[in-house]
């Protein structure tokens, strides 16, 4: 694993990485290499480094709370989301977004899009509700899945809803402070820079994609702030679907929950029912099996065809993943900083192969 992670870095895929990997509880590789930035400062990268989580916001912080919230009995998964959140229903589609419920949003397949930069219009909860309901549905509820950043905001707004409380102290009551995680925790307006891995100079990638717009872009080294612009811009940087920083030691004990069928430090975090309807397939797209938010196993899973038949995990558009293996009891946390300080199409791609390769690596032994 020390040379594919040097291979990756002597080939520019990134520029720092802290890997983690445990095999029946015990870490067997956990090291930091290469740099947490480049530019404008250079720092090395530590063990402890914070990552932007990206996309693993949704499995690492708003599913588990939901699953928690419906253990407590306060959801249930097929209540329509209408019944917290009537706004959501008052523009287009409004009737059949009123068949939406909390199980779709967790299995990507409410029908709505998966991203849009609602930004650009809209600031704040209220805001983004109405820009929720304006946007079309791309599929009738439950027909097909589509990776969906808006469905896990949705599904974010719904547990502010239910709790009376802001997303990030729903999942530091429900799911970190339980678990222990502390040094996981939403970046809100901005966390100490210099514990965190840097991303993008400004917003880049998403610059390109609104190309033609008038809009007061970040041009400074994204670091201690999320960098997905509809949680920055318009969130205060909590998202149900972005927002989320962590380190590989926090993660690597989150997985350990989902290889030990939710059991954590012998007492039961999550019901059995619960852990298992999360890890199976419910939705496919693109040949891609989804869960609860996981990606599952399967020829055309982030992994590759070679990936364990019951494993699972979920990768972030800044570099990081994460890859568990419950029959062995193998979890595999990979937090690199690939978009730092630009990224480019045929990066992401080096970065999807190398990545593949380093987990299955760990996955096999």
């Amino acid at each position: 694993m020390r040379r594919t992670i040097g291979a990756g870095l002597e080939r520019g895929v990134f520029p720092g990485v802290v890997a983690c990997v445990s095999m029946q509880g015990e870490p067997v590789f956990y090291e930091a290499h290469g740099a947490a930035e480049l530019t404008p400062n250079h720092r090395a990268m530590q063990l402890d480094t914070r990552f932007d989580l990206a996309a693993l916001t949704q499995v690492v912080a708003t599913m588990p709370a939901t699953l928690r919230t419906v253990q407590m009995g306060k959801l249930s998964l097929v209540d329509p989301v209408v019944r917290y959140l009537p706004e959501f229903a008052t523009g287009i589609d409004r009737y059949t977004k009123a068949q939406i419920n909390a199980f779709h949003l967790l299995t990507h397949s409410s029908g709505l899009p998966g991203w849009k930069p609602f930004y650009l219009q809209a600031r704040g909860l209220k805001a983004y509700l109405r820009q929720l309901a304006d946007t079309p549905l791309e599929t009738a509820p439950g027909t097909r899945a589509m990776q969906s950043d808006l469905g896990y905001m949705l599904l974010g707004f719904l547990l502010e809803r239910v709790w009376d409380m802001p997303l990030s102290d729903v999942c530091e009551k429900l799911v970190f402070h339980p678990l222990g995680m502390h040094a996981t925790s939403f970046a809100g307006e901005g966390l100490p820079a210099e514990e965190c891995a840097a991303t993008e100079i400004g917003n880049e990638q998403e610059r390109r994609v609104c190309d033609g717009t008038d809009f007061p872009w970040r041009g400074n080294t994204v670091c201690g702030e999320v960098l997905d612009g509809n949680a920055f811009y318009g969130l205060d940087g909590v998202g149900g679907h972005a927002g989320l920083f962590s380190t590989a030691a926090d993660l690597n004990q989150f997985a350990e929950l989902w290889v030990r069928k939710g059991i954590v430090r012998r007492e039961r975090f999550f019901d059995a029912t619960l852990v298992t309807l999360a890890t199976s397939a419910h939705a496919e797209a693109g040949g891609k099996r989804f869960g609860f938010g996981w990606e599952l196993a399967g020829d055309a899973c982030a992994v590759g065809a070679a990936a364990p038949s019951n494993s699972f995990g979920l990768s972030g558009g800044t570099g990081v993943s994460i890859w568990c293996d419950p029959m062995t009891k193998t979890t595999s946390v990979v937090l690199t900083n690939a978009v730092h300080p630009e990224t480019s199409e045929s990066r992401a791609d080096d970065l999807a192969r190398w990545r593949q390769q380093f987990h299955l690596r760990a996955l096999n032994g």
